[in-house]
């Protein structure tokens, strides 16, 4: 006897199914329901399409910006680096300054026929910095202050000859010059009628060990008047000086003793001798310690001031010539001064950055007998 077949019915449609495999057979028709056939319309498309470009114009927009910022920020501090790195080679060549002094004899009233009476200090290299204007030679226009010094950097223009000699004695120093870009260009540049950029800049001086000429006017040189150990290599046509950095607008030394108190009232400090006995402070001594302050403009700034040969107005007349506070910026001085600068650049939209720090002179021996 057969079962009879069981059904089972939806309205898809059936399917067949034996539960039973053999002989005695239970088959059960499924019916399953269609896939949906439904798809989104044109208005939905539509939104979807003008939600996506927004979104996209959106990310572009932000995009956009961050790139903007990020070549401007790095702009920025590419355009400061230069003036960081000049910065640092000025505060570690003046670390290394050397007077290189030695007792020998005092003889009253400069008389060799007469005995000694007693010892003193002497030195044929000098230290110097102060006012650039005082320093410099006449032609170049500059600004703050300047230093010259000796130190044992090695250098020298013929390698063939005196290379190796690292502790070769040199003539350094460092000031700003205001001028154009001629002699800073390929002759191509030049010839093809290129415009000139006028800047302040920083320069390094660097006499090679071979030319050193602060012996000859130092060793008893009855023409010497003082400078001349830097003037003659600034003088030269073919100066010892190279460029250091671009739009630098000041640059100011505040010498001081191993207390910190300072040792001059107008940025000026000279080691030569006086011509006085008992010698007096500073002869023949290197300042212990040296704050360095430099202020750097960008380049963007610099070009928005270029008006040709005549230096740009920047507040300067009158500033960093009396020391006089360091602190408070509420009394007259180098505190006061600083702050001035600083918001004359801000009143005129120039970007600009202050470095500063205090150099410890290793050479120094400093004494008050």
């Amino acid at each position: 006897m057969e079962l009879p077949k069981a059904r089972a019915m939806d309205e898809g449609g059936c399917n067949s199914m034996n539960l039973f495999p053999g002989k005695h057979q239970a088959t059960f028709e499924v019916r399953r329901r269609g896939p949906s056939r439904r798809a989104f319309t044109l208005v939905e498309i539509l939104v979807s399409c003008a939600v996506l470009a927004i979104l996209l114009v959106f990310m572009a927009s932000i995009t956009g910006m961050v790139q903007t910022t990020y070549r401007r920020t790095q702009g920025k501090a590419e355009q400061f680096r230069e003036a960081r790195v000049a910065f640092e080679a000025i505060t570690r060549r003046l670390a290394q300054a050397t007077l290189n002094t030695y007792w020998d004899y005092h003889y009253p009233n400069n008389d060799l026929t007469q005995p000694p009476d007693t010892y003193i200090r002497q030195s044929e290299l000098r230290f110097r910095c102060g006012q650039a204007s005082s320093l410099l030679p006449a032609g170049i226009q500059s600004n703050t202050q300047a230093v010259f010094f000796q130190a044992p950097f090695g250098f020298t223009s013929d390698a063939g000859n005196y290379g190796g000699l690292e502790s070769m004695l040199n003539t350094w120093g460092y000031f700003i010059e205001f001028g154009d870009d001629t002699g800073l260009r390929p002759d191509v540049v030049n010839n093809a009628g290129v415009a000139t950029r006028n800047r302040f800049r920083l320069y390094e001086m660097m006499e090679p060990g071979e030319s050193l000429s602060v012996y000859k006017h130092t060793s008893s040189n009855a023409t010497y008047s003082g400078a001349e150990w830097f003037l003659d290599p600034l003088g030269k046509t073919n100066r010892s000086a190279r460029f250091l950095a671009a739009n630098i607008v000041a640059l100011v030394f505040l010498v001081r003793d191993p207390e910190n108190a300072l040792l001059t009232t107008d940025y000026g400090y000279d080691s030569s001798p006086d011509g006085n006995f008992p010698q007096s402070l500073p002869v023949h001594q290197l300042p212990p310690n040296i704050q360095v302050t430099m202020v750097a403009i960008d380049e963007a700034s610099a070009s928005r001031l270029d008006t040709g040969a005549t230096p740009p107005d920047l507040g300067l007349a009158g500033l960093f010539t009396t020391v006089g506070d360091v602190t408070n910026e509420a009394n007259p001085g180098y505190a006061r001064d600083l702050k001035t600068l600083r918001d004359t650049l801000t009143a005129r939209r120039i970007n600009y950055r202050v470095f500063t720090t205090t150099v410890s002179v290793r050479g120094a021996k400093w004494s008050r007998n």
